[in-house]
């Protein structure tokens, strides 16, 4: 067995991620399992496809495999959506998962690790202090800091869509399961958030918007069930909160300090028709529209500092007989199970990452045509044979 894991959202799954899957094949890859942000994502939405469809459509494109990322993990940064993915493959054992694949615009891994060196030097480094401090953002000033301490060909590895992500993967890898052989994958077709189509392969962001406007996506990705979620449904809903939040409300919220909150209710006090126009009136140059959206995320869902703790279960939402045998391979060192009434009753955490995901999913719910959310605990797995 050499089993590899891929940390993933497929929201939805597309023809790159296919190429993904079928790459993690080629490279050895006997056993494959995914880590699948769950109702909400990291972007700072909900998602746009129901989680169980979409760990449905791992498992018919090459997954054996698929464990959800809860939130509040799917929907955080780049180092806690990592470390938590990274978390959930390492607790399936010593026996099992050897491998971590990762799209990349560079597949030159070597350098990716030498990166992630470097992040991990100058993360509380004067020379990203001052940059932050001249109005960057943490990834710009990051990559400024590199090359001047590491060169250019270290900055570079910073510039690249999904650098944030690979380096933190390669990070998590070192810090959380050094057993763990990361190996980057060179991205094919349209890149990250890229406007377009290129040898019938187009971003997820670009997927969403076409179906959000009535286009055709079928060429793009495979079938895929439930109902579609629009983030634009529930715009409302985050308004509601930014603009009646206090200060405390923002400063308990993970990612937020004293200058963020003071520029909020700044910027709240003003009349906006949209949580997006608030939010893009939020941004600034060290602040990224992102950070902004996870902290309206975090406001709605009742995410706090506090909950940005260890993972602490399993919950398995798809998997064949292969998934079976990955299951089986190593001692597991969380409990893992498909039933979330078990899971929830194993730790306080445990009833705390439930109640923050079934939040996500009552939101991501609202959002659909019909507005109807599926109870979590009467939701089946997918299960096959191979």
């Amino acid at each position: 067995m050499f089993a590899v894991g891929i940390i993933a959202e497929f929201d939805p799954l597309h023809n790159g991620h296919k190429y993904l899957l079928k790459r993690a094949r080629e490279l050895g890859g006997t056993h494959i399992a995914v880590v699948l942000s769950g109702s909400a994502v990291q972007r700072g939405e909900p998602a746009a496809f129901d989680k169980f469809s979409r760990a449905a459509a791992a498992l018919e494109n090459g997954a054996d495999l698929v464990i959800e990322l809860p939130a509040p993990y799917s929907c955080s940064n780049a180092e806690v959506f990592a470390g938590a993915g990274v978390s959930a493959l390492a607790a399936l054992g010593r026996g099992a998962v050897s491998g971590l694949i990762f799209g990349c615009e560079n597949d030159d891994t070597a350098l990716i690790l030498r990166a992630a060196d470097a992040a991990d030097a100058l993360k509380e480094s004067s020379e990203v202090k001052d940059a932050l401090k001249s109005g960057l953002s943490y990834p710009a000033a990051l990559a400024f800091a590199a090359e001047e301490r590491f060169g250019r060909e270290i900055a570079e590895a910073f510039s690249q869509p999904n650098s944030t992500l690979a380096l933190e993967y390669c990070r998590a890898v070192r810090r959380i399961a050094p057993w763990i052989e990361p190996a980057a994958v060179k991205r094919i077709g349209a890149g990250h958030n890229a406007s377009g189509i290129q040898d019938s392969i187009a971003s997820g962001s670009e997927i969403r918007a076409l179906l959000r406007d009535g286009g055709d996506a079928s060429g793009l990705m495979p079938p895929i069930g439930g109902e579609r979620s629009d983030p634009q449904a529930v715009d409302k809903i985050l308004l509601y909160r930014l603009m009646t939040a206090r200060k405390r409300d923002l400063l308990a919220l993970p990612d937020v300090d004293e200058a963020l909150a003071d520029r909020v209710l700044k910027t709240a006090a003003e009349p906006f028709d949209s949580s997006a126009g608030l939010l893009a009136a939020c941004k600034s140059r060290n602040i990224t529209l992102a950070r902004l959206r996870r902290m309206a995320l975090h406001l709605v869902l009742g995410v706090r500092v506090e909950d940005i703790a260890p993972l602490p279960f399993l919950r398995i939402l798809a998997f064949n007989s292969r998934g079976r045998e990955l299951l089986a391979a190593g001692e597991h060192t969380l409990p893992a199970d498909t039933s979330l009434v078990k899971l929830e009753k194993t730790s306080a955490q445990a009833q705390c990452v439930s109640r923050l995901e079934r939040a996500a999913g009552t939101l991501r719910a609202l959002g659909t045509p019909s507005g109807i959310y599926e109870n979590e605990y009467r939701r089946a797995v997918r299960m096959t044979e191979i």
